[in-house]
């Protein structure tokens, strides 16, 4: 029977990335994925897409790693209820309150793999602006994190978080949804503990040329795609950023229908109707398309 859909967040608000040369991850946040710096202090800086206060943290640190994940609760939300019920399921949670430029108050659980994700009601959105330089994404779309403790974090991010089941590559890549995306968050299983890569909607499926030629006037290699995967059906391209961490440029999500556990039709589904199912490695490109860059193990 399928469980009940009452997600308790709706979207992914940021991802904190740590690094070992904030001016050089600026740089590429700032100028290539065009970004908009709102704060600076405590050797982090903020940057937004567009409206929210950020979107991304970066944080000067003796190397790189996933510093914290931002997901935006429910307007209604009870953050001391919240803290309770982590804490009845042996998860450290803490309070905490203008610990974050922007974030008034938030509820910081220690996820399992040591994770840790940070759950807020109300960010300030000073709106900058979206830039009209660099690639200039529409939205910070979703994160996939590889995980040593993958099956219990995927627990956590059902039963506690309430997403939703959308789709699974043999297991290994696993996908999650708290709204309408296909997916927000992709859960790797795998003996590390890394971000796999971070994603970001462009305008339009036009764009991804406009990206591409950016990356190459910036010094950017384009490492996969521009292809259309499978799960989620995503028009994709990949790249680093200056710290090897995977970024990903997308277009064309599939929308997910929770009443019916399906996904809208689309001319380009290999099954109708399209409900969660487990893909084959070998079928991360529904074109086929082969690199010599390994997508699976990247």
């Amino acid at each position: 029977m399928l469980k009940p859909y009452a997600p308790k967040v709706f979207q992914l608000g940021y991802v904190g990335v740590d690094t070992p040369d904030l001016a050089r991850a600026l740089d590429y946040y700032g100028e290539t994925v065009g970004m908009t710096e709102t704060d600076r202090g405590d050797g982090a800086s903020y940057l937004s897409v567009g409206y929210e206060h950020h979107n991304i943290i970066l944080r000067q640190t003796a190397a790189k790693g996933l510093g914290n994940i931002g997901l935006q609760l429910k307007p209604d939300s009870d953050l001391a209820a919240l803290r309770k019920e982590a804490q009845n399921l042996g998860l450290k949670a803490e309070i905490k309150t203008d610990s974050q430029p922007g974030i008034r108050e938030m509820l910081e659980i220690e996820a399992p793999g040591k994770i840790a994700v940070q759950l807020y009601t109300d960010i300030d959105t000073p709106a900058p602006g979206f830039k009209r330089t660099g690639i200039a994404p529409l939205r910070l779309g979703h994160v996939a994190i590889i995980s040593s403790d993958a099956k219990r974090l995927m627990v956590f991010i059902e039963d506690f978080l309430g997403f939703r089941f959308t789709d699974t590559i043999e297991g290994i890549a696993n996908f999650y949804t708290c709204n309408r995306d296909h997916h927000v968050l992709n859960i790797v299983d795998a003996p590390e503990d890394r971000i796999h890569h971070i994603a970001f909607q462009l305008k339009g499926n036009a764009s991804h040329a406009m990206a591409s030629d950016v990356l190459r006037e910036r010094g950017v290699k384009v490492e996969w795609g521009p292809a259309r995967h499978t799960a989620g059906h995503n028009l994709a391209g990949y790249h680093f950023d200056p710290d090897r961490v995977l970024i990903e440029l997308y277009t064309d999500m599939d929308v997910y229908i929770p009443e019916l556990d399906m996904c809208e039709a689309r001319p380009w589904h290999e099954h109708l109707p399209m409900r969660p199912r487990n893909w084959k490695l070998s079928e991360l490109s529904a074109w086929g398309t082969d690199f010599e860059f390994n997508l699976a193990q990247a």
